[in-house]
C-alpha cells in the first residue's frame, strides 16, 4: 500500500503540473483502479474543507455532501466511458478520470477562493471581477489538455487537438448540466442554501417552539412600559423577517443595542425575529405577531406625543413586498399597504418606518404622510447590499444603526451620514448600481425629531451629572 500512496503524490505532482500548463506526459501518471479510488478520496478530502470554509464556522455537517461525491464520480465515469467508446480508446475510461482528478485539487481551492476572501478577508473583490467565471474557463482549459496529453501518445495525432477540445469540452459539461439533474449539495450547509430546517435548533412547527412562542409574545408585551406624561418617548419595534439567513437577526438585535443604549427606549423596545436560534427565546417576525406589537404601544403611548419607530429587516421584491420567511411555516408576506394599517389601526400617528431590503423605496408612497418619516435602504427598483448567510450586517444597519445613530445627536443626520458610508462602501466593492439609500420626510417630522432629541438630550445630561 505504500506504492499506492507514493504513486498517489507522483500523480497529485503531475496534475498540479498539468494544470499549470508545465510540460507533462501521459507517462509521468500511474493509471489504475486504485489510484482513481485513491484521487476520488482527494477530491471529497478538498471538497469538505472548501465547503467549511465557504459556509463557515456556523454551518453544519451534512452526509448529503457524499451524495454529491458520488453522483460526480458516477458522471465522470459515464463521460469517460463515452469518450473512450467515441475514440476507440478502451484505455481512456481510466487515464482520463485519473488525470483530471491529479489536477483537480489546485483548480477546487481556485473555486472556493471568492467565497474565502470574502468571508475570511478585509479584502473585498471589486464586482466587476469575474473571479469566478475566469476559474471555471480555467477548468475547462485544464480538461482540455488532459485529453489531449492522454491523446498524445495514440494513432492518428493530426487530429489530437480538435478530439481533445470536443473531449474536454463533453467533460466539463457537466458542471452546467449536473444542477438540473440533482440538486448540489455540499458536505456543510446553511439554512439559507437549502431553505430548510437547521437541525441543530427545533422545529418550528413543534409543539414545544408553538407553546413557548405565545408565551414569549405575551410576556415582551406584558413588559413595555407605559409612556411619561409630559415627555416624548419613543418607542422601537424590531422584526427580522428571513429566518434562512443570520444578518437580518443580528441586524435587528443590534439596532435595539443601539436604540436601548443610546436612544432612551430601554424597556419601550422589543423583538420580532424569524431565526432557528431565537425560537424559544424571541418571539416570531409574522404580521400578527407585529399587529399584536403595535396594537400594545398603540394603548401605552400619548398619540398626541409619543413616536414609535419600526425598523423591517429582510428581502425585499420589487412588487413591493418584504419577505416573511420560517420553514416549514407558510407565512403572510408584509405589503406597504398592510403596514400603513397594522399603524392606522393601533392609533399610532408619529412613526418612523425603517427598512433595511431590496427595492424598500417601494414602500415610501404608500407610508408616507405629515407625521411619519420613512428611510428606506434602498430606491424602488434598486438591490441593496449586505444580506447573505456570509454577511454580519446589512450595509443599512450598520451604517444606520451601528455607525450613525450610535454616534449622531440627530436621526436625519445619522441617516445622511448612513449614506454617504455606503456610498463609499459601495464604490470600494464595486457594487453597481448604487443603492442610493431614500428619504421621506413628513411636513411635520422636523420638529417632533427635534423635540425628541432635545428631550433625550436633557435626561442625558441629567444622569451625567
Amino acid at each position: 500500500m505504500r506504492n499506492q500512496f507514493v504513486n498517489l503524490i507522483r500523480n497529485l505532482a503531475a496534475g498540479l503540473r498539468l494544470a499549470l500548463f508545465a510540460p507533462v506526459a501521459r507517462l509521468a501518471f500511474r493509471i489504475d483502479v486504485v489510484q482513481l479510488l485513491l484521487l476520488f478520496a482527494v477530491s471529497a478530502l478538498v471538497d469538505f474543507g472548501a465547503d467549511w470554509v465557504r459556509y463557515g464556522p456556523d454551518a453544519h455537517f451534512s452526509w448529503f455532501g457524499a451524495g454529491n461525491e458520488l453522483f460526480a464520480a458516477g458522471l465522470m465515469m459515464l463521460t469517460a466511458a463515452v469518450l473512450a467508446l467515441a475514440f476507440r480508446q478502451g484505455a481512456l475510461i481510466l487515464a482520463i478520470p485519473v488525470l483530471a482528478l491529479s489536477a483537480y485539487p489546485i483548480l477546487q481551492v481556485a473555486l472556493t477562493l471568492p467565497a474565502a476572501l470574502e468571508r475570511w478577508s478585509p479584502v473585498h473583490l471589486p464586482q466587476w471581477l469575474p473571479l469566478e467565471t475566469l476559474v471555471l474557463a480555467w477548468v475547462v482549459v485544464v480538461l482540455v489538455r488532459c485529453v489531449a496529453v492522454v491523446l498524445a501518445s495514440a494513432p492518428a495525432r493530426s487530429r489530437r487537438w480538435p478530439r481533445a477540445l470536443a473531449g474536454g469540452l463533453v467533460l466539463a459539461a457537466p458542471i452546467w448540466i449536473s444542477p438540473h439533474l440533482l440538486p448540489t449539495e455540499t458536505w456543510w450547509r446553511q439554512p439559507a442554501i437549502h431553505g430548510g430546517i437547521d437541525p441543530r435548533y427545533p422545529n418550528p412547527a413543534s409543539e414545544v417552539v408553538l407553546a413557548t412562542q405565545q408565551e414569549l409574545l405575551d410576556h415582551a408585551l406584558a413588559g413595555l412600559e407605559d409612556e411619561r406624561p409630559g415627555v416624548t418617548d419613543l418607542y422601537f419595534v424590531g422584526f427580522a423577517g428571513n429566518a434562512p439567513e443570520d444578518v437580518f437577526r443580528k441586524d435587528v438585535e443590534a439596532a435595539q443595542r443601539v436604540m436601548d443604549e443610546r436612544w432612551d427606549t430601554h424597556g419601550r423596545s422589543l423583538t420580532l425575529i424569524n431565526n432557528p436560534r431565537t425560537l424559544l427565546n424571541t418571539p416570531i417576525a409574522t404580521v400578527s405577531n407585529l399587529r399584536a406589537a403595535l396594537n400594545e404601544i398603540g394603548a401605552a403611548i400619548n398619540h398626541d406625543e409619543d413616536v414609535v419607530m419600526v425598523y423591517l429587516s429582510s428581502h425585499g421584491r420589487p412588487n413591493p413586498e418584504l419577505e416573511i420567511s420560517l420553514p416549514p411555516l407558510e407565512l403572510a408576506q408584509l405589503t406597504p399597504a398592510v403596514l400603513r394599517k397594522l399603524l392606522d389601526d393601533a392609533g399610532i400617528r408619529w412613526r418612523i418606518i425603517v427598512i433595511s431590503a431590496c427595492y424598500s423605496g417601494g414602500f415610501i408612497k404608500a407610508l408616507e404622510d405629515e407625521q411619519t418619516l420613512v428611510l428606506t435602504a434602498a430606491q424602488a427598483d434598486r438591490t441593496s447590499f449586505g444580506c447573505g448567510h456570509r454577511s454580519d450586517a446589512t450595509y443599512f444597519g450598520e451604517a444606520l444603526f451601528e455607525q450613525g445613530l450610535a454616534k449622531a445627536d440627530s436621526i436625519l443626520a445619522a441617516f445622511e451620514f448612513a449614506r454617504k458610508r455606503i456610498a463609499e462602501r459601495e464604490a470600494a466593492g464595486g457594487h453597481k448600481p448604487p443603492s442610493n439609500p431614500q428619504a421621506s420626510v413628513g411636513a411635520g417630522m422636523p420638529d417632533k425629531l427635534r423635540e425628541l432629541e432635545r428631550g433625550r438630550a436633557v435626561r442625558r445630561a441629567g444622569r451625567s451629572v
